[in-house]
């Protein structure tokens, strides 16, 4: 019996997926500032299936390369709609790489402004934008300022027990301490590329 958490199964029927995906950028393009100050915060992700389903997975490059144009189209329109409050607020394109899958535009504004400013960590690499793989004609990357971080899983010492402690400090990439003084094992797993629209 076929495993039913599988995500490997071959994707067909390419029109219909350009399809929702222009349908996904028209839905989230349009920002709702009273919405947002309520909450603090809104963003948006690769809510498309095959690809974000319970296990998810990368699409193909070109359709990484679409999916990325109508991130920075939503990118731009959030931007037109924040300026236009004149109040301060955080926009940046988040560009997960390898795990493109989980990349996603975030807003903003209030008290939440400094928890999303210093979400990453910054990644000790000279590379200063995303890899040429990204690059399409339809859009210019080089348009953004961008910031490479690091993508990092966090495990806490508390959710280990004496077994997994040894395995956790071979394997983590870095140890750190809480205030609380407990043990974070960290795990990189690759670089988020933050971008952010140069003023307008």
């Amino acid at each position: 019996m076929p495993n039913p958490l599988s995500n490997r199964k071959k994707v067909r029927g390419w029109k219909r997926r350009l399809r929702e995906l222009d349908a996904f950028r028209r839905r989230h393009e349009a920002l709702d500032p009273a919405w947002l100050g309520e909450s603090g915060v809104r963003y948006v992700k690769v809510w498309l299936d095959p690809w974000s389903r319970l296990v998810p997975r990368n699409p193909p490059a070109w359709f990484q390369r679409r999916i990325l144009a109508a991130f920075l189209q939503i990118l731009s329109s959030w931007r037109r709609t924040l300026d236009a409050t004149g109040e301060p607020y955080y926009l940046r394109l988040w560009l997960f790489d390898p795990e493109f899958h989980q990349s996603q535009v975030v807003a903003a504004v209030g008290s939440r402004i400094p928890f999303y400013e210093n979400t990453f960590d910054p990644a000790p690499t000279g590379r200063g934008r995303p890899p040429p793989r990204y690059d399409d004609p339809e859009y210019d990357l080089d348009a953004l300022a961008w910031r490479p971080c690091l993508h990092t899983d966090v495990v806490l010492e508390d959710a280990a027990d004496a077994a997994d402690l040894a395995w956790l400090h071979r394997r983590a990439s870095r140890v750190e301490r809480a205030r609380t003084g407990q043990a974070l094992f960290l795990f990189d797993k690759g670089l988020v590329w933050v971008g952010a629209l140069p003023p307008a």
